[in-house]
């Protein structure tokens, strides 16, 4: 969180209000509280927030995205909106946690259940972002997504009428047999991995793809160093073959709620 508010410009002295307000079990927006009452604007405080930070630049511009998201037109040639830009601003915001708080859960849960892959990414480090590859394919955060079909269009042998809504189940494309060699197995040398669909493609490729891929590299990587095994909590989660999980209550995201670890600290990483 921390990370998103820095890289949109929030002012570094409302980084903790950000902390306490998007992180309060009973609002729900991103700790999938079912449990919660649904506010009349969820979004309500990332409004009021970017709202006031985005009509400061429009006022005085500085060199930051909030001020590229009000400046920069749109292929029209039109210019965008106060509330274009904050509506932008926020689902940036929103995205810039979920997509890597729920990638960092399932590496860890993988490699919680593996102690020979922690020791083979300890020693050699340079198999981690394919590691983060193949936990994106194998358990895509973002299940499935729409498109609409502007012209008919044949995809394999149905034809899609112009006009129809399409769902495109992307963890399912994500473990095609055509296109990825047994794709139930997690092959942390898959040589094809980042071919996924997890983030999209072409025009639709989430734009911050690069951020939640360094920001789960470092973690892995880190919290290797820091520890000489991660174990999945057996009290939480029930015993090796029967584990049971928590996931968020949604249809469209496959996101852990909970995911609790016992940690045996490195030696070279104990108090003295």
């Amino acid at each position: 969180m921390l990370n998103i508010c820095a890289l949109l410009g929030v002012p570094e002295s409302d980084h903790q209000t950000f902390v306490r307000e998007m992180l309060d079990p009973d609002r729900g927006l991103l700790t999938g509280n079912p449990s919660a009452g649904m506010a009349e604007d969820p979004f309500a405080f990332l409004h009021e927030r970017f709202r006031a930070y985005i009509a400061d630049r429009m006022a005085a511009p500085r060199d930051d995205v909030m001020t590229r998201l009000i400046s920069t037109p749109f292929p029209n040639g039109s210019m965008p909106e106060l509330m274009d830009a904050v509506r932008l601003a926020s689902i940036l915001f929103i995205a810039g946690i979920g997509a890597t708080a729920g990638l960092l859960a399932t590496a860890f849960q993988v490699l919680g259940e593996d102690g020979h892959l922690q020791q083979l990414l300890r020693d050699d480090t340079a198999l981690v972002p394919n590691f983060i590859e193949e936990t994106l394919r194998i358990d895509s955060e973002l299940k499935g997504t729409f498109r609409f079909c502007r012209t008919t269009k044949s995809v394999g042998d149905v034809e899609v009428p112009a006009g129809s809504t399409v769902m495109l189940l992307i963890g399912a494309a994500n473990r095609d047999p055509r296109k990825f060699e047994h794709p139930s197995e997690f092959q942390v040398d898959r040589p094809n991995a980042r071919q996924h669909l997890a983030f999209g493609r072409g025009a639709h490729l989430c734009l911050g793809a690069p951020l939640a891929r360094v920001e789960s590299r470092i973690g892995v990587e880190r919290m290797l160093s820091r520890f000489a095994n991660i174990r999945i909590s057996e009290s939480a989660h029930g015993p090796a073959g029967a584990r049971t999980y928590k996931y968020v209550p949604t249809y469209l995201v496959r996101s852990l709620r909970r995911l609790h670890l016992e940690l045996t600290p490195a030696l070279n990483n104990r108090p003295a």
